[in-house]
């Protein structure tokens, strides 16, 4: 398989928290599946003579089953198994068997744990061997906080697409190292962090535990693996109240030169998510909470949506913020494809010959760019947005409304599947730019869309013709 060893027991621990009984419930808790991986971990070191460390190590399962066969017959193991939870090694063990030999696909089998009794044992279940296999020590490093912003259709998220992909190519990997929300006006810091919620399994009717965020999850991954960059990844920032959503954490959001946060919160919830693994116990004893240098926040946002939750300055200050600009020279090549919902008998230098933009459609003609595809036909509309913008601010009525320039065609602002059907393509975007760019002018798209839809789909017109007064 080639993952390391932390992959592969995340990979087991999802595995374990998709297990469902017939009456829908969970068949295994948190604090279960903790200690189960746990057990896999560390215990196995204390058998003597020594077999294995750390059974994530193992991916091949024939390996496996030899190990196994071992250590089951080992003098030490029933000691060891007793004190590691009263059992809890040989079913983890067997669970992560089953693991291995069906690479994650099946349900996990039906295993009961032998009963020993705990007269005499003072240890718990991690007893003094808690956080032996770990000790965090932090790197330094120069953490990204940034908010893409731009015009609808840009290329912010795929960008950061891009970027992630470039740094973690396995899917895998990448899935692992980033967690990815969106905003919107109902998100909420008990969605972002994590809240007290009941839990119904197999083994507890019911059951109250901290359910963890997305924010909470990957803090915890970053600071287990210390040397490995995680991203959490924001999608429209401010369709939400992010202030309102990041609450006490918005404490933590100013960096040191090193890459930690300035200053630590105390927030108990967090503490004892991340304090249930032995090996970060350890490290919240103080009680407080801080980012890690590894841990990174990517984040984009509309520039038109931004009358829904207006980030405040406070908020903008720690972040980098970074205009992305329309640009059609970065677009996918397949994008500019002449698709039969652009096509048209008559030139397009004729179509705008004594127009508002015939200066345009030149230039475009002249630079290699007038085409009949999507990118003219964006750049076009997109220029004649700043024609009427100009023309207003000239005209002796200053209240007339001005297009806002995130109205404009980002190069995104269409799927390459909305471009194959002009039916598809006047519903996506015609309809957007009679509804929300042109609904005040006086010279184009002026008939109702019912008008604009039964000449353009039924009577097959010209689409760019709708780009003349």
């Amino acid at each position: 398989m080639g993952n390391s060893c932390a992959e592969v027991e995340q990979s087991f621990r999802e595995w374990l928290r998709s297990q469902f009984s017939e009456e829908g419930m969970r068949r295994y808790t948190d604090n279960a599946i903790i200690a189960y991986s746990h057990a896999l971990r560390t215990a196995c070191t204390r058998i003597e003579p020594f077999i294995a460390g750390n059974l994530f190590y193992i991916e091949d399962s024939i390996e496996y089953d030899i190990t196994y066969e071992k250590l089951i017959h080992s003098k030490d193991f029933e000691r060891v198994n007793r004190e590691s939870g009263n059992g809890t090694l040989l079913v983890a063990m067997q669970l992560y068997q089953a693991y291995l030999r069906y690479a994650g696909q099946a349900s996990a089998p039906d295993i009961s744990a032998p009963f020993y009794q705990k007269t005499g044992l003072s240890q718990d279940i991690y007893s003094e061997y808690r956080g032996e296999e770990f000790r965090y020590e932090e790197v330094a490093m120069t953490p990204i906080q940034r908010i893409y912003y731009g015009a609808p259709g840009t290329g912010k998220s795929y960008s950061v697409n891009k970027m992630l992909e470039s740094l973690y190519p396995d899917k895998m990997q990448r899935d692992t190292h980033s967690r990815r929300v969106i905003f919107h006006p109902t998100y909420r810091y008990e969605d972002f962090v994590g809240s007290i919620r009941p839990l119904m399994t197999v083994d507890r009717p019911l059951d109250y535990q901290f359910a963890a965020g997305p924010f909470t999850v990957l803090l915890k991954e970053a600071f287990l693996n210390p040397k490995e960059a995680y991203y959490l990844v924001i999608e429209e920032i401010n369709r939400g109240n992010a202030p309102a959503i990041f609450g006490d954490l918005f404490q933590l959001l100013d960096r040191q030169d090193g890459g930690r946060s300035e200053y630590a919160i105390t927030n108990i919830d967090i503490i004892n998510y991340l304090s249930r693994d032995p090996g970060l116990k350890n490290i919240f004893a103080e009680g407080k909470i801080w980012l890690p240098p590894n841990f990174n926040i990517i984040a984009t946002m509309n520039t038109a949506d931004e009358n829904i939750f207006v980030l405040d300055s406070a908020f903008k200050r720690r972040f980098a913020l970074e205009y992305v600009r329309i640009n059609f020279d970065y677009l996918p090549e397949e994008w500019s494809h002449p698709y039969e919902t652009f096509a048209g008998r008559k030139p397009l230098t004729a179509i705008f010959r004594g127009t508002p933009l015939e200066d345009y459609a030149d230039q475009l003609y002249y630079e290699g760019k007038l085409s009949r595809d999507w990118p003219t036909f964006a750049r076009l509309v997109n220029r004649l947005i700043d024609l009427q913008n100009k023309a207003r601010r000239s005209q002796e009525n200053r209240q007339l409304t001005r297009i806002p320039e995130n109205k404009k065609l980002g190069q995104f602002f269409v799927s390459e599947a909305d471009l194959c059907q002009k039916e598809t393509f006047l519903n996506k975007v015609v309809f957007y730019l009679k509804q929300d760019v042109f609904m005040d002018s006086e010279q184009y798209m002026t008939e109702s869309y019912e008008e604009i839809y039964l000449t353009y789909v039924e009577d097959d017109a010209d689409i760019f013709e709708l780009l003349v007064p």
